[in-house]
């Protein structure tokens, strides 16, 4: 395959330059934290997101972060009666062997941070980070580029299937894109543990710094002719996928060296993102070897 970096260019109209406009006022730099559903929401003191800590919540996803990060727990909430539940007291077991400080909540508090809890929430301070030494050397390896998905239930189930099927990475636009929400970490369902989710300002200069590294870029697109399994895969991969709604935007799609298609019986319909990425990763798995 040859790698073909330079799209077509757009075509540039000139004409009159606009008018001056006022210029925006001054904003705040730093980020408010984000809700479960990826929305800025305002500081203040009876709001638990108010100081940027992730927020982890269900038992499976709690679990798992005890497990891979317990001295960077900073505290768990529990249900008030959680003594009732053998899988919260294993929590709060593990909670005390580690001195993690636990609070008791009701389940009022708990759905502040987010729905679907089981009765305990954590805050951490640390997320996983990409290895950007190891993506850069030889061998085989998978990486994820999401551009511009929305949903967090999407992300969340992209993590669960990027941890289990060997995923180095997963990277993200900056804007308009959900991040590490509590109900994200909640359907990764302990995969936010594992793979680093980065996010990135310019997706076209990062792609170009993935190709450098070796990797092939592969977008998964109606406008694909070629099928995922239908061609030899080469050792490092990335595979593409865009907005629930709108899709890859026009400079990622020429980004890619090539589009691939999910088949399908009816038209006028998509898979959703997940899934398409869950079928794209099985067989990349499947031609790859299974992940170390």
């Amino acid at each position: 395959m040859n790698r073909n970096n330079n799209g077509p260019k757009p075509k540039i109209k000139r004409g009159r330059p606009p008018r001056a406009s006022k210029p925006p006022p001054p904003q705040d730099k730093r980020q408010a934290p984000r809700n479960q559903h990826g929305q800025r929401v305002q500081a203040n003191s009876n709001n638990p997101l108010r100081d940027g800590a992730r927020w982890v919540v269900g038992i499976h996803s709690c679990e798992e972060t005890l497990r891979m990060r317990p001295k960077k727990v900073r505290e768990i909430w529990l249900r008030d009666d959680f003594h009732s539940s053998e899988q919260l007291r294993e929590i709060a077991d593990q909670a005390a062997k580690h001195k993690i400080r636990i609070e008791k909540r009701s389940a009022n508090q708990l759905e502040q941070i987010a729905s679907g809890h089981q009765g305990v929430a954590l805050a951490t301070n640390s997320t996983p980070e990409v290895q950007w030494a190891e993506l850069k050397a030889d061998g085989k390896q998978i990486v994820l580029i999401l551009d511009g998905l929305e949903d967090p239930h999407n992300l969340g189930s992209i993590l669960r299937t990027a941890w289990l099927t060997g995923v180095r990475a997963i990277f993200t636009p900056e804007d308009r894109a959900v991040g590490l929400t509590p109900t994200v970490n909640k359907i990764a369902s302990g995969g936010a543990e594992h793979v680093p989710v980065e996010q990135h300002t310019n997706l076209a200069t990062l792609m170009k710094q993935l190709k450098d590294a070796g990797f092939w870029i592969y977008g998964l697109s109606e406008k694909g002719t070629q099928l995922p399994w239908g061609f030899q895969l080469p050792d490092k991969v990335a595979w593409v996928v865009g907005n629930e709604g709108s899709g890859m935007r026009i400079t990622t799609e020429r980004a890619c060296d090539e589009l691939c298609r999910i088949p399908q019986v009816e038209s006028g319909s998509s898979y959703n993102a997940s899934i398409a990425l869950a079928m794209a990763l099985a067989d990349t798995v499947r031609q790859l070897g299974q992940p170390k």
